[in-house]
């Protein structure tokens, strides 16, 4: 069911005694999550959306601060208790609202997580140039060639190059500048929920590496490594991050 919410349309689905509330990557919108939707809403009010800048939000200004607000009127909206599933950068905007909003959350799955980039203004710089010389068209496939593993469905890759396509260049840029210029450790450090970090053992983006050290900033993070996927685990490798997924947000565990 298509919703609006303070000006942000959202998609919602089931009507559980507890919500999921997701929020995608950059340039990406709420497509990310179709496969989780049907599996999810067996048990949980889930919550989906294009973030500010993103699809049918497209013409809200991207902004960091105002997706974590997003993510506040829609806790006090499901009504409920709610878990936070955030990929790439949803995982700086999901950990800023659990933080905030502490007592409305029961636990965290973040997907493709950093504690931050050291190099984020040569990146944003890199990436204005590229964007400068080439159409989102083209940029849109090579990000698809470039993140997803050949694990992926050709149909998913597709479907990610039509998402990205349609989103203005100085849109994303503004997003992306958002994220590589913030920092999560104070946020991680002031995390208090159980927190599943999640990541491809290709993930040349947020790696490994990278996982270990965010959840080990907080008090009660714990890393799953996902074989055979890279920074989109959750189109690599649907099945296994779903159930991953499944078994945290029901038990606050998983299997090794």
């Amino acid at each position: 069911m298509l919703r609006t919410q303070n000006g942000v349309k959202y998609f919602s689905m089931g009507d559980g005694p507890e919500a999921v509330i997701c929020h995608p990557s950059l340039g990406l919108g709420r497509f990310l999550f179709y496969r989780l939707l049907p599996v999810l809403s067996r048990h949980y009010r889930v919550v989906t959306y294009d973030p500010r800048g993103v699809g049918e939000n497209a013409a809200l200004e991207p902004d960091l601060e105002a997706w974590v607000g997003d993510v506040g009127d829609l806790l006090n909206e499901v009504d409920r208790p709610a878990h936070l599933l955030g990929v790439s950068l949803g995982t700086w905007v999901m950990a800023r609202a659990a933080v905030r909003w502490p007592d409305k959350i029961r636990r965290l799955v973040l997907i493709g997580a950093t504690p931050g980039f050291q190099d984020g203004e040569t990146a944003v710089e890199q990436r204005r140039q590229e964007l400068a010389a080439i159409p989102m068209d083209e940029f849109s496939r090579r990000y698809a060639d470039a993140t997803l593993t050949p694990f992926a469905d050709p149909e998913v890759k597709e479907q990610l190059v039509a998402d990205m396509r349609t989103m203005d260049a100085d849109n994303y840029l503004q997003a992306m500048a958002a994220i590589y210029l913030a920092s999560n450790r104070r946020v991680f450090q002031e995390l208090t929920h159980d927190t599943l970090f999640v990541v491809g053992n290709h993930d040349t983006r947020t790696s490994p590496r990278m996982a270990d050290e965010a959840a080990h900033l907080t008090s009660r993070g714990r890393v799953h490594v996902v074989p055979d996927a890279g920074h989109l685990a959750l189109l690599d490798q649907p099945q296994r991050v779903q159930e991953l997924i499944e078994a945290f947000l029901a038990a606050g565990r998983v299997e090794a």
